[in-house]
């Protein structure tokens, strides 16, 4: 169960919940409200994606854009503790969907790090320093053998796998291209053949749009799948299963084989008590080495 707010200030005296710096209007009746730290990036005005918040003052993220930003705060938890954190229902309100990690482990410490992707066809902003995601707080019945020890430890820098997305994203590339071909076809009206051919074009482009937009749909379902599965209220801790590469693409292959349906990224994570961003890295590799593929979730016309 949660703590409510009188554990975790309990748990704060007892330093094995830290939170840095603690600002008590953030505590809620169950949770702490986190709010958005400098390190930020999103699509890039200039070659580089990352932005310093604390100059510029919003993080604005583009049309159907993603963005990462890290927390101000700093979170350290003792190995009897463990977190879960989710978006804010409120931006979840204005369209705005988080891929984080499935729990914030028992021995965990540093900024918690979030990418946000704008499922909308206008630009987000967020504010320095607002609130935009809730942590919840568990007590282990027994504290953990050992505390978490892997890569995003006291980490307060992007990896390079965080920004490549937004390094080359393409925005409304197909957009632009319909829109193009109907300024030529107004320009060139009198020519007959050609704008029957233009308008062949742009019915073309048009029809991609509609795919894009069905995919999109099924892209932001099984986002929200993810973020209710993540910020949704737990009856009990999901202990993450420690795996080498080969391992989880052998049981991912195992699950995929023996599957009669479409497999989600949630889904795998959940069946094999694996890590979500393991599930991504092996998938992504397996995908390239074409042990798998991807299935279409376009629904249907």
């Amino acid at each position: 169960m949660p703590l409510s707010n009188t554990e975790i200030l309990e748990a704060r005296k007892t330093g094995d919940v830290e939170i840095t710096p603690f600002d008590l209007k953030m505590l809620q009746p169950a949770s702490y409200d986190l709010k958005v730290g400098k390190r930020a990036a999103t699509v890039p005005k200039n070659g580089d994606p990352r932005l310093d918040l604390e100059a510029d003052g919003v993080l604005l993220i583009p049309p159907f854009a993603p963005a990462g930003v890290f927390t101000y705060e700093e979170v350290k938890l003792s190995k009897s503790y463990v977190g879960h954190f989710g978006l804010t229902s409120g931006l979840a309100r204005r369209g705005l969907v988080a891929s984080i990690g499935m729990q914030i482990d028992p021995g965990f410490e540093g900024p918690l790090s979030v990418t946000l992707f704008n499922m909308t066809p206008n630009p987000i902003s967020l504010n320095y320093k607002g609130h935009f995601v809730t942590m919840e707080l568990e007590k282990l019945a027994v504290p953990a053998s050992i505390g978490y020890g892997g890569q995003y430890q006291n980490r307060k820098t992007f990896l390079a796998e965080e920004l490549d997305p937004m390094i080359g994203f393409k925005g409304h590339a197909l957009t632009d291209v319909v829109k193009g071909f109907e300024d030529i076809r107004d320009a060139v009206c009198s020519v007959a053949e050609m704008s029957g051919k233009l308008d062949t074009f742009m019915q073309q482009h048009r029809e991609e749009i509609r795919e894009s937009q069905r995919f999109n749909h099924a892209i932001m379902a099984e986002m929200k799948k993810l973020v209710e599965h993540i910020a949704g209220e737990r009856t009990k801790t999901v202990v993450l299963r420690a795996l080498s590469k080969d391992d989880a693409k052998r049981e991912v292959l195992d699950l995929f084989r023996s599957s009669t349906g479409p497999l989600f990224y949630s889904d795998i994570a959940e069946r094999l008590q694996m890590d979500l961003e393991q599930v991504l890295e092996v998938t992504s590799e397996m995908e390239r080495e074409g042990l798998i593929g991807v299935q279409d979730v376009h629904e249907p016309k």
